[in-house]
């Protein structure tokens, strides 16, 4: 292994996960850091030994000759550090998720990346969670025959789609693979919380799989439960302490038979996705390869989410994959009037 140098753009919550991976890979130095408040800057710079503190991040990447560039910002400010990265010669991006707010800008960081030869990984957390890889890793063995469906539900104070449907579209893809359609029924209330959206959503999968997604809430705890149901099993995962799920599996007494034994649990561990994550980057460098979070899934989650906005836009609309909407449906609503606007908590503004 190479020794690389990273640094973050945007000192906020979420940077301090990347931080915590950095610190623990091996061979990985977080060298510096970028943020346009000086306060938040120098209090993690602080908290994380970092020396090199830049309130401009075009000066920490024509200064500092970075090997990894975690772009940190908010939603809406993805964009433009990823491609200030790969032109100064970054090797790999590790970009927080949604990885842009419309596809064209998320086409436009996958052309660059390209093009350049840099590493684009998107921070989908599921596919960095042991526990989750572990459960994949036993549907494709069979555990559970043939999968049939699954179900992902986000119920809590989640915000916008776009801040955290991603992760559960990228789980849906993870499982399912390619999607082929999708409905979506979604609509927003503006009267508790600075508003709040909720979505069910059905989707095919090419390989005849159907998933289905429920989000949504207005409370601040989270629930979050998967369901894969097989013709031979079910397991299900119920999130209650960080990343980490309670786990139970069924099975058939016999192949065809429709009644489950009782759920017995599966075996889980503690872990570190964002170690996983970092660990991840550096293979990518190390082993010259793609990510399995890279740019194209990355873009399959978000053209997911923009999908369900259509859907919405166009009555409850089918709609086909691949889906290449360039401008944003949701943007288009909130420009007609058709959607009323909720405080945006990946933005941190209305819209």
């Amino acid at each position: 292994m190479a020794g690389y140098r990273a640094g973050i753009v945007g000192c906020g919550h979420i940077a301090r996960f990347h931080a915590r991976g950095y610190r623990a890979a091996a061979g990985v130095e977080l060298a510096a850091a970028a943020d346009i408040v000086p306060e938040a800057l120098e209090t993690f710079g602080e908290e994380w030994g970092v020396a090199n503190r830049y309130t401009d991040y075009a000066e920490m990447l024509a200064e500092e000759k970075l090997d990894i560039l975690s772009v940190c910002t908010r939603n809406h400010q993805h964009v433009e550090p990823t491609l200030a990265g790969v032109e100064a010669g970054v090797g790999a991006i590790f970009c927080e998720k949604p990885m842009a707010m419309n596809l064209r800008e998320a086409d436009g960081m996958v052309a660059a990346c390209e093009r350049a030869g840099a590493k684009l990984i998107v921070d989908h957390t599921m596919r960095f969670e042991a526990n989750y890889v572990h459960i994949k890793e036993r549907i494709e063995q069979g555990a559970i025959g043939e999968l049939l469906s699954l179900e992902v539900q986000a119920v809590g104070d989640l915000g916008e789609l776009t801040h955290n449907a991603s992760h559960c579209f990228d789980t849906l893809c993870m499982f399912g693979g390619e999607p082929e359609w999708m409905f979506a029924l979604l609509e927003r209330d503006v009267n508790r919380n600075r508003g709040r959206e909720d979505l069910s959503a059905l989707v095919g999968f090419a390989n005849g799989v159907r998933g289905k997604l429920t989000y949504g809430g207005y409370t601040n705890y989270r629930y979050e439960g998967f369901v894969w149901e097989g013709t031979e099993g079910r397991i299900e995962a119920r999130v209650h302490s960080g990343w980490l799920p309670r786990v139970r599996y069924w099975t058939h007494d016999q192949p065809g038979e429709t009644e489950f034994r009782d759920g017995a649990p599966m075996p889980t561990r503690e872990n570190d996705p964002w170690e996983a994550a970092i660990g991840e980057v550096v293979a990518c460098l190390d082993e010259d390869r793609r990510s399995f979070s890279g740019g194209s899934e990355g873009r399959l989650a978000l053209s997911m989410t923009m999908a369900a906005y259509e859907s919405r836009r166009q009555g409850g609309l089918r709609i086909q994959f691949p889906f290449d909407m360039q401008d944003s449906p949701l943007d288009m609503m909130l420009e007609s009037g058709e959607l009323p606007r909720i405080w945006g908590r990946g933005i941190s503004e209305w819209t």
